[in-house]
């Protein structure tokens, strides 16, 4: 991509409650490494990128710096930024410096990812900022295989739903700057809180394509998702494919 400039921006200043325990889930070891570490490491090995955005709780960015990026030797130079009360405002002020650092954000694509998704795939980044370079944004989604069952507040079914147009989101999510900076400034005017960034593109009027996700591209939320990301490991380095 001559002339564009990428620059990954990892969202993980969130508490991780959902996970238990009392380290957040970001810094969780994953087979000797804290899932963020690993998280960073599919960024900086793709060799694309021109730098990482690296947004933490504001309590820990000292420690972040100090022992967690410090010591390791990463190509790209990772920025520190302090998160906000939410996800949509520690993503603001990511793209806020992504902003300060780019001439021309017309010509800079931002992937922002989930800090706890440590096995992104370099096919998908590829995948992902090329459609993005041609439409203006683009998320991996998969199909929801499960039936679903619209249900009242007693519990009770209401309808099946048809999932045939359904699909999860999954990051990264992959925005031409100027775009989604837009569209940031549009949602915080407008009292708008979206689920992901893609539907703050959606409510400024932007459209957003999708591309097949990876199945094993998985956020670790809970217990049971840490025990799926070791067999993920485990696969990867006995090489199965599967």
């Amino acid at each position: 991509m001559t002339g564009i400039q990428c620059i990954p921006v990892v969202v993980a200043a969130g508490q991780g409650k959902r996970m238990g325990g009392q380290i957040q889930k970001q810094y969780l070891v994953l087979d000797k490494q804290p899932v963020l570490i690993r998280t960073l490491d599919q960024f900086d090995r793709h060799g694309g990128m021109d730098r990482i955005i690296l947004v933490v709780p504001e309590k820990d960015v000292d420690v972040c710096r100090t022992q967690m990026i410090a010591p390791r030797q990463f190509t790209c130079h990772i920025h520190l930024v302090a998160g906000g009360k939410n996800r949509q405002t520690s993503v603001q002020n990511g793209i806020d410096m992504a902003m300060a650092l780019v001439r021309d954000p017309a010509r800079c694509l931002v992937l922002i990812h989930d800090g706890v998704r440590p096995f992104v795939p370099h096919y998908l980044m590829d995948q992902l900022m090329q459609t993005a370079l041609e439409t203006g944004g683009c998320i991996p989604v998969l199909p929801v295989t499960d039936t679903l069952k619209q249900v009242d507040a007693r519990g009770e079914i209401v309808k099946t739903v048809d999932r045939s147009q359904m699909f999860r989101a999954q990051t990264p999510q992959v925005f031409r700057l100027d775009l989604i900076s837009q569209a940031m400034n549009h949602a915080a005017d407008t009292g708008f809180d979206g689920t992901d960034d893609a539907s703050v593109m959606e409510h400024a009027g932007f459209n957003v394509k999708t591309i097949p996700g990876d199945p094993a591209n998985i956020k670790l939320t809970t217990p049971h998702d840490l025990l799926l990301a070791r067999h993920i490991l485990a696969l990867q380095k006995s090489g199965d494919p599967s």
